[in-house]
């Protein structure tokens, strides 16, 4: 299991992202390792002290990102290369996920005014992009009125203080049903439209609080997506505007709250029902479905399925139709969980210390032990057999059959972690950060005061640090720096093992953030800044021999994923998906290669999906042409 879906789903329960600047020495000389001793027929190490040159390093919290492993093969060490300068040229940027699917309404069976092509937001069309409040309170019980907010409100991009004479659009073809200045009384004017689909289906946007002169629209006009219904008004309250999508009252405004949950008698959630129309018809996707609660990811459940942990229950979900497949209950609480390799047992953790294994399919109890640790854990397999579970400062090596084999207090806390070739690969974070190496029946090696992303290189260990990429030998106590880079803003930062050999940093500075193709002997294949597509969280996956970029940004709660599709010859980008949500769940965004060249992507607090991305590539491609 890559180490960012791991770290992340350890985190899970925190929720936020906290951006924390990382200070790493560049290098220095190993310290000797205190000589292990056997309790009770486990081999334990002394506690390691902290020396006095080492800087104090926040804990990381990770972002998107893994480190991965690597099947390239590696030439001699060059010459270190100097610091690049503080930008890069940016990329050649190709394709809009969207183009391809705007359509001029053309009258249609029972759609006089058109089909839906793509839904735009109501305000700062068509991402509202601009827009900070709105999406957020649909379903909301306010006290005032005893009821449930049946609709969303929304400002414009001035902030709440400019929102009076915003002007307010249609979010998709569509024709009138009501347009009245006075529609809501002292709130004022409301304009409805009905949206008609292609496989049949259909509802209504309404928008309200009006002001009146702006309602120049008449019952039964067409309207174009994106066409001007009417600028935000002075109701009772602040100047806002009230956006509902439903099924019903089409020709009447509604009262706007309603006593039970509004979903049940007919109102969508709005900003919601949008996405999940813009996700559903983007080239590529195959499947999408609602999935608001905080999920963990742990890996391939049988060929035709996927597990998840959602609170204490193992979800399996299709993954060749999103349906959840299964749901079965965990003992206890569940902070962080991991399949072994051969899907043959599954083990979970919670912040008391308490360890828990699991035969699968059958979810049967095997064992459970309490270890002598407190805080969030993280699971990491353990080369050969079993499992290494991280608490604390602590790391407690447990076989399958439940038996403890070592324990070690490492001073710091995980940064990053990869397996391969029989090895774990640790970093860790703190006043004693360094990097582990961990093999089959031994307890861990300290190889290098260094931390950051490891990455298995073929027969060698790379370092993707605070300074640069850097390649280790246990035998040496100082790394080789292969690269030099600016310090690196690291949680934003990460590289991955290319399919013809080298590596890929995604490098973030103060400066720039850009891409740089490392050769397999650490010289520059070139580099390009992506600073103008997102200066946010960045991950990077290859999926059968092809590099993609996924980036995440927005303000809280608005978020906004995209995929871009990289070609390492020619160092351009194809933007082949966008989605998104305005009520995201920090933590919870994340993407990762699901088997058979598929990609499961879930946008926290809003939906799962699966992607074809070589499909939605040559959608977007040929719309372009």
């Amino acid at each position: 299991m890559n180490n960012w879906l791991n770290y992340l789903s350890a985190i899970h329960k925190r929720g936020g992202f906290l951006l924390w600047l990382i200070l790493i020495p560049a290098c220095g000389r190993a310290e000797p390792l205190p000589s292990p001793v056997v309790v009770g027929g486990t081999v334990v190490l002394p506690t390691l002290m902290a020396t006095a040159h080492f800087t104090s390093t926040p804990t990381p919290v990770p972002g998107l990102i893994p480190s991965a492993t690597a099947t390239a093969t590696t030439t001699a060490s060059p010459t270190p290369t100097l610091t690049p300068s503080p930008t890069a040229v940016p990329f050649i940027l190709s394709g809009d996920p969207y183009t391809g699917r705007w359509r001029e309404p053309v009258p249609v069976g029972n759609a006089p005014c058109g089909l839906v092509d793509v839904l735009d937001f109501p305000i700062d069309p068509p991402h509202a992009a601009g827009v900070s409040r709105g999406g957020q309170d649909f379903g909301l019980y306010r006290q005032r009125y005893e009821k449930i907010h049946a609709g969303e409100d929304w400002g414009g991009p001035g902030g709440r203080g400019n929102n009076f004479g915003t002007p307010v659009y249609s979010i998709g073809h569509g024709f009138v049903t009501y347009a009245e200045p006075e529609g809501w009384n002292r709130d004022k004017g409301v304009v409805i439209i009905r949206h008609i689909f292609a496989d049949g289906s259909t509802f209504l946007s309404f928008y309200g609080h009006l002001d009146p002169p702006s309602v120049v629209l008449e019952p039964g006009v067409c309207v174009k997506r994106g066409q001007h219904v009417g600028n935000i008004g002075r109701p009772r309250s602040s100047p806002h505007l009230h956006f509902e999508i439903r099924t019903q009252m089409p020709y009447n405004p509604g009262p706007g709250y309603w006593p039970e949950d509004p979903t049940l008698v007919g109102w969508l959630p709005p900003s919601q029902t949008i996405w999940q129309q813009r996700i559903a018809s983007s080239p590529g996707v195959q499947w999408t479905r609602p999935f608001t609660n905080r999920v963990q990811p742990l890996g391939r459940f049988t060929d035709n399925s996927f597990a998840l942990i959602e609170g204490d229950q193992l979800v399996t979900i299709g993954l060749d139709n999103g349906r959840l497949a299964a749901i079965l209950p965990i003992t206890g609480e569940v902070d962080h969980a991991l399949i072994n390799n051969d899907r043959s047992i599954l083990y979970t953790a919670n912040r008391l210390g308490q360890l828990a294994a699991y035969q699968l399919p059958e979810i049967m109890p095997l064992w459970q032990m309490d270890l002598d640790g407190r805080g969030i854990p993280l699971l990491m397999p353990l080369p050969g057999d079993g499992v290494v579970m991280s608490i604390g400062e602590n790391l407690f090596a447990v076989a399958d059959s439940g038996r403890l084999l070592w324990q070690q207090n490492v001073r710091g806390r995980p940064f990053s972690w990869v397996t391969g070739d029989d090895q774990l690969i640790l970093t860790t974070s703190g006043s004693y950060h360094a990097t582990w190496l961990i093999n089959p029946g031994h307890v861990p090696l300290r190889a290098t005061p260094l931390t950051g992303y490891p990455l298995h290189m073929g027969q060698e260990i790379w370092l993707y640090g605070e300074e640069g990429v850097y390649r280790l030998n246990p035998a040496r106590a100082t790394p080789e720096l292969l690269h030099g880079l600016p310090p690196a803003l690291l949680l934003q930062s990460r590289i991955i093992a290319l399919p013809d050999g080298g590596a890929l940093v995604g490098h973030a500075d103060r400066f720039d953030h850009r891409l740089i193709a490392l050769n397999s002997d650490g010289s520059v294949r070139w580099q390009r800044s992506y600073r103008s597509l997102a200066a946010g969280d960045l991950q990077l996956l290859v999926l059968n021999g092809q590099v993609y970029l996924v980036t995440a940004a927005g303000s809280n709660p608005i978020l906004n994923l995209s995929v871009y599709a990289l070609d390492l010859a020619t160092a351009e980008l194809t933007h082949i998906f966008t989605g998104g949500t305005r009520t995201a769940v920090p933590g919870t965004t994340w993407a990762m290669a699901a088997g058979d060249g598929q990609m499961l992507i879930n946008l926290g607090g809003g939906h799962m999906l699966t992607l074809d991305p070589l499909a939605a590539k040559a959608a977007v491609v040929s719309a372009s042409e």
